[in-house]
This record gives structure tokens, sequence and C-alpha cells, in this order.
């Protein structure tokens, strides 16, 4: 009898864990695919591409999203109401800003100009803790050897480069071989 019962307990514990493992699973896929919605409806930027409070939030929303899937005492409810809340309080601080210029003038980050024609703003480097080799680096990238042949260089608001070559540097056009 004693063996029939370790057996039945066995078998138990075994059903236990599979049950687990099966809400685990299911409630790991309803939290990705409910992530992946909200991100969608958040818009389609790459993590390089977003602004600080963009940032702010896709952290907050893993963070979040994680809890009821490593503490399954926790309901779904717990996570889905903040992710919306946040989502929602991210998508209506992203229309306020293109709905209010000075207001996205004062809380977001504005392009800084490094490399003004062909000459390097230190400050501006130091103001974006940015090294020389960095922009070395960043001009090496967009095929840019010699910073002479810079007109502008500028960090933009997403932290990305944009490197507009002076004239002479540049390929010429169609209209400039008179073909067009």
């Amino acid at each position: 009898i004693r063996l029939e019962n370790r057996e039945k307990l066995k078998q138990e514990s075994i059903f236990r864990e599979e049950t687990k493992m099966t809400v685990l699973l299911i409630r790991t896929v309803i939290i990705y695919v409910f992530l992946l919605l909200i991100m969608r409806l958040m818009g389609k930027r790459q993590l390089g591409e977003l602004e600080i409070s963009e940032l702010v939030s896709t952290i907050l929303l893993s963070d979040i999203a994680s809890l009821p899937i490593t503490n399954q005492e926790i309901p779904l409810t717990y996570a889905i109401v903040p992710i919306l809340t946040i989502t929602a309080f991210e998508i209506s601080f992203s229309l306020l800003l293109t709905k209010a210029p000075r207001l996205k003038y004062l809380l977001s980050s504005r392009p800084s100009i490094v490399i003004k024609k062909g000459k390097i703003d230190k400050s501006e480097l130091l103001k974006n803790r940015i090294s020389m080799d960095e922009l070395i680096s960043e001009l090496r990238q967009k095929n840019i050897t010699d910073i002479a042949e810079v007109d502008y260089a500028i960090i933009e608001q997403n932290g990305k480069m944009t490197v507009i070559p002076k004239a002479e540097h540049t390929q010429p056009t169609c209209r400039d071989l008179g073909l067009d």
C-alpha cells in the first residue's frame, strides 16, 4: 500500500509540475502577444531610434510584463492594467508633443551640430559626451575619411549622426552631368 501511495503521490507531483509549466507557457504567450500589440500601437521604431520617454516606457513595460510570468500568484491583470496605462500615457505624450511644438522643444532633445562648415565644435562633443574617436568612427561608417570633407555633422534627436559632405565631395547628380 505504501508503494502504491508513493507512486500515486509521484504521479500527482509530476502532474502538478506539468500543469504549472503549461500555465507558465500560456501566461508567457499571452503577455508576449499582448506586448507585441502594445509595441505596435506605440509605433514602429527601432531601439536605437527611441526618445528617452519611449526607452523608459519600454523598460517599464518589460519589467511589468515579467512579473506575472515569474510569479504565478500575480494575476495577469496586474500586468495588463499598468501596461495599458503606460501605453496610453506614452501615446498621449507623443500626440501632445506633436501638437505643441514649444512643449516638444522644452521636453525633447534637440539636434546638435558637432561639425559646422568643416570645423569641429568641441563644446557640442563634450555636451553630447562624444569622444573624438567616436566622432571619427561615425564618420568612417558614413564613408568619410577626412573631417575636412564634412560640411555639417548633426547628432539627431534619436542619437544617430547625419553627415552632410561638402559639395565638392559628393557624388555628381544627373543634373550636374547635364543628363536630366
